[in-house]
């Protein structure tokens, strides 16, 4: 009697066991066949080397979407989670690596600059050319503005491989470029390099400003003594045109929508000469002021 239970129970067993396989195997078959979304905003990090792995990548990976899907639709958070990878896919758009420093003058957004620049093949037969042609661009300007962005910050005499990441339907393209800055033309004053910058990070989100960008953004000058000398004056203007006093230009890139942005200026960044946007700032020209920027949450 006792054999007999025994042997009814571990029937039931391999039954049991032998539907939930099919079960599984079936599940795991249909989701294998169906394409997989390459649209997502997030992205869960599995492997499917071995059985078990392959069987959670097809059952408990979709169950584990659905749950996420249903959590971001519920709460909203489309918008936020779509703006965050489109941040992502920018700021990894451009990378460089640095050959030689150099030791000149730092190119900067807007200004004129003369390179030696050469398309790397992404073939590695392919050999250097002996001699490297000149070019000459503006930094932000249409015309090889990818590449322009990707020298910004280099010295004279420095040398670089840029890298441009290139997204099209979801598959990403790159293309690679041995840069030596030879010349920058329009020079700026040394005092550049001690101007200071302070973030107040109100939106870590949102798309940053680049030189080349058009912006809308609020400004007030203060001298060291924090009195106002300028207060709440707004400029639209096409960072890199010249068209703000060069404190103001290169201040606001980096910057994100929504977010303020607290300068210390030498005197001489705030020369505002024929053609700017902005009127004159009776600043002080034997101390350093205090600027003040708030980037339109539109930009």
């Amino acid at each position: 009697m006792v054999r007999k239970i025994i042997l009814q129970l571990l029937i039931s067993i391999v039954i049991i066991f032998t539907l939930i396989s099919a079960f599984v195997f079936t599940i795991v078959q249909i989701n294998k066949s169906r394409p997989e979304k390459r649209d997502k905003l997030y992205e869960l990090n599995t492997t499917n080397d071995g059985l078990v792995q392959t069987i959670a990548y097809y059952l408990v990976k979709p169950i584990l979407e659905s749950a996420l899907d249903h959590y971001i639709e519920k709460h909203g958070l489309n918008e936020y989670l779509k703006e965050i990878t489109q941040q992502e896919r920018e700021e990894n758009s451009i990378n460089f690596y640095e050959i030689t420093e150099g030791s000149g003058s730092r190119a900067l957004c807007g200004q004129e600059v003369l390179l030696q620049m050469y398309k790397i093949s992404n073939s590695l037969a392919v050999p250097l050319p002996s001699q490297v042609p000149n070019v000459t661009l503006k930094i932000g300007q249409d015309n090889w503005k990818e590449v322009g962005l990707g020298i910004m910050g280099m010295k004279e005499g420095g040398e670089r491989v840029v890298t441009v990441n290139i997204a099209n339907d979801n598959k990403t393209n790159f293309n690679s470029y041995y840069v030596k800055l030879i010349e920058v033309k329009d020079k700026h004053s040394d005092s550049v390099n001690n101007m200071m910058i302070f973030n107040d990070l109100i939106n870590r989100a949102g798309k940053q400003v680049r030189c080349g960008d058009e912006v809308s953004v609020k400004y007030s000058v203060m001298g060291h003594n924090g009195e106002y000398i300028i207060k709440d004056q707004t400029a639209q203007f096409k960072v890199g045109d010249k068209k703000v006093p060069l404190a103001i230009e290169l201040g606001v890139v980096g910057m994100r929508a929504g977010n303020n942005r607290t300068i210390i200026s030498p005197p001489e960044l705030l020369n505002v000469t024929d053609g700017m946007l902005v009127e004159d700032i009776d600043f002080d020209e034997e101390n350093v002021s205090i600027i003040n920027l708030s980037l339109d949450a539109k930009a």
